[in-house]
């Protein structure tokens, strides 16, 4: 199984990748352009052969489409889905200097947490 959220938004970042619009992909897989719509939108399950050919087209491997959807499912609990999903969204649509931004924001707002949480301990 695969989380069909993050397979879909990573066949969107590689179609853009290629600079394609969802209309050259439909032409290129023989199919609609609302078919495209669809499966990007994860309102469309993929199979194996459409996969492999959309693979093909945006010139990655199976596996470059499906390791984080693979592996979100994998890890997937009811309360991390919603993380899971967000991370993915972030880093497909943040360029590098946007995430080394909110890396460090992230950093420095869990090491004041860590120093609130151990002064509130030596309160007590």
């Amino acid at each position: 199984m695969y989380n069909i959220v993050a397979l879909s938004q990573k066949v969107k970042h590689f179609r853009k990748q290629q600079n394609l619009t969802q209309l050259d992909l439909a032409r290129l897989m023989k199919t609609s352009q609302s078919n495209i719509s669809n499966l990007e939108n994860g309102n469309n399950k993929f199979n194996i052969q459409k996969l492999s050919k959309i693979a093909d087209i945006l010139n990655v491997s199976l596996d470059d489409l499906l390791q984080d959807s693979l592996v979100s499912y994998q890890n997937k609990k009811d309360f991390s889905s919603f993380y899971d999903e967000q991370l993915n969204y972030i880093t497909y649509h943040f360029n590098r200097n946007e995430l080394l931004k909110t890396l460090s924001f992230l950093e420095d707002f869990i090491e004041l947490n860590n120093t609130k949480e151990k002064k509130e301990d030596r309160e007590y």
